[in-house]
Parts: structure tokens; C-alpha cells; sequence
């Protein structure tokens, strides 16, 4: 009896130790994880299409604008005002774009993350009880 009681009380405390443990240390490993992927992803994907946003804009208005300019405008005006606006835009888009993309991706990312994780983690943990 007293065998039997031993490890049945052994049995039960390993199983539920081991459960609040997985539990814990799952919930801490997925939000690490997460959130480290998601700063690094973030900001590699945000400075990547901002960048490439805002080239491709300033490149298509320069040529736009330069064009229009120079039919009606002088060769240093033109130059001045492109070059003006050239900079203003790629300013006012980079900030614009970096916060936006920014919240979009972080949102996104954390969300897939958190789920795919937790799915291969409950997965895995399933297989080794």
C-alpha cells in the first residue's frame, strides 16, 4: 500500500510539476521569441520598404516635376524646386512611412508569431507526455 501510494503521489507531483513548468517556460520562450523576431524583422522590413518607397517616389516626382518645369520655368528654377521637393518629400514620406509600416508589421508579425509558436510548441510538447 504504502508502494503504491508513493508512486501514485510521485507520478501525479512529476506530471503536474512538469506541466506548470512547460506552461511557464512556454508562455516566457514565446514571448521572447516574439518579440525579439518582431524588433529585428520590424526594422529590417521597415527601413527595407521605406527606402525603397520612397526612391521610387522621389524618383518618378523628380522626373515629373523636372519635365513640367523646364517647358515653363528656367533651368535653375527647375533645379532648385526639384531639388526642394525632392527633399521635403523624402523627409515627410520616410517619417511618414517608417510609423506607419512600423505598427502595421509589428502588429501583424506579433500576431503570427505568438500563434505559430505556440501551435509548435503545444505540438511538440504533446508528442514527448
Amino acid at each position: 500500500l504504502t508502494h503504491s501510494l508513493t508512486h501514485s503521489l510521485t507520478h501525479s507531483l512529476t506530471h503536474s510539476l512538469t506541466y506548470s513548468l512547460t506552461h511557464s517556460l512556454t508562455h516566457s520562450l514565446t514571448y521572447s521569441l516574439t518579440h525579439s523576431l518582431t524588433h529585428s524583422l520590424t526594422y529590417s522590413l521597415t527601413h527595407s520598404l521605406t527606402h525603397s518607397l520612397t526612391h521610387s517616389l522621389t524618383h518618378s516626382l523628380t522626373h515629373s516635376l523636372t519635365h513640367s518645369l523646364t517647358h515653363s520655368l528656367t533651368h535653375s528654377l527647375t533645379h532648385s524646386l526639384t531639388h526642394s521637393l525632392t527633399h521635403s518629400l523624402t523627409h515627410s514620406l520616410t517619417h511618414s512611412l517608417t510609423h506607419s509600416l512600423t505598427y502595421s508589421l509589428t502588429h501583424s508579425l506579433t500576431r503570427s508569431f505568438i500563434h505559430s509558436l505556440t501551435h509548435a510548441i503545444t505540438h511538440l510538447l504533446s508528442h514527448t507526455h
